[in-house]
Order: C-alpha cells, then structure tokens, then sequence
C-alpha cells in the first residue's frame, strides 16, 4: 500500500511498537524507562507518521492510510491513557491488568502497520 519514505517511516514505527511491547510485558517493567519509550513512539509517530504527506501516496489509497492514521492516532492516545493509569496502579493485579491491555492495544497498531506496509 505505501512506499518510499512513508513505508520506511512505518518500518520504523512498527519496530518502536515492538520494542515498546518487549517492555510493557517484562514482569515488573521499570515505569520511568517505559514512560519514556512511550514518549519516544508517540513523537515518531506525530512527527514521521501524522507528518507524512499524503500527496506522495498513490490517490487510490489515501482515503484508505487516512483511515488507518485516524485509527492509530486514536490507539496511540489510549495507549498514552494506559502508560499513566499503569504508573497510578497500586495493585499488582491492577498492574497487570493494565500491563495486558497496553500489550493488547500495541498489537492492535503493528497490526494496522502490517496492513499499511502490505504484510498482511
């Protein structure tokens, strides 16, 4: 579906997303490293990913990496969302609630990288 630039840009995004998951699952993550990873992800994607011309991209396809960016963006602000209720969670059970559905959310957006980079 992309190329060029914007298919690195994904490339790139998509592996973030990875190793940003690679932490959320460690069994008790250090909350300030994954705060800051988090941080990272979301300015690659605001700057790389919502920066993305999108006259660059094939006309058949942009209504369609739209909707995708609209769905990313909207996963990415939920995600920031789980990044501070997992840093306010006292409980281990409450942490591990949040550790499971911030992994869930992370897969959700490799999942719309996938579909974007044509690995699907």
């Amino acid at each position: 579906m992309l190329s060029g630039l914007s298919y690195q840009h994904y490339q790139q995004f998509q592996n973030a997303l990875r190793q940003l998951k690679l932490t959320v699952t460690r069994s008790n993550p250090d909350l300030a490293s994954l705060h800051a990873d988090f941080l990272e992800v979301q300015q690659m994607f605001q700057l790389r990913i919502m920066g993305t011309d999108l006259d660059q991209i094939d006309p058949a396809v942009v209504s369609q990496v739209q909707s995708y960016q609209t769905e990313i963006n909207k996963q990415m602000r939920l995600l920031g969302m789980d990044v501070m209720f997992l840093q306010a969670a006292r409980q281990p059970t409450t942490a591990q609630q949040r550790q499971a559905q911030m992994s869930d959310r992370i897969v959700t957006l490799i999942r719309y990288c996938d579909a974007l980079l044509g690995s699907e």
